[in-house]
């Protein structure tokens, strides 16, 4: 199981945690965890990869991940304004290998207290030293 480090200033603020949960989800593979994050017909896009589209395609897309969990997941960053928000951090793998993520959400209401459609971006940061 992954250790997961939560961003300090999120405590605060519903749609906040609730976009950190959903980055801790999607990076710890728990299909369960995001499945309460989103709503029915959510839309997931990864850019250059693939758009899924529903709750059903983005939870077999986690589950075929889940092979993969990594080491630690640390969450820097959570903010929202309105119907947005983003949650960004690293994910470093068990062999040492780090990938820095974004994940940008817009939420089903400005109660925001499910997610409608998120865009994941990553990039490569190489291996620990």
């Amino acid at each position: 199981m992954a250790k997961v480090l939560k961003s300090p200033d999120c405590g605060n603020s519903p749609k906040n945690l609730l976009v950190e949960s959903l980055a801790i989800a999607i990076e710890t593979f728990n299909a369960s965890a995001f499945a309460r994050c989103v709503i029915d017909d959510v839309v997931w896009t990864l850019p250059g990869r693939k758009s899924l589209l529903g709750k059903a395609a983005c939870l077999a897309y986690l589950k075929a991940q889940k092979s993969a969990s990594p080491k630690v997941v640390r969450i820097r960053k959570a903010i929202n304004h309105g119907r947005a928000a983003a949650a960004d951090g690293v994910r470093t793998s068990e062999r040492g290998h780090s990938n820095g993520f974004c994940h940008f959400v817009n939420f089903a209401s400005l109660k925001g207290d499910r997610i409608a459609s998120i865009s994941s971006y990553y990039s490569d940061l190489g291996d620990e030293e």
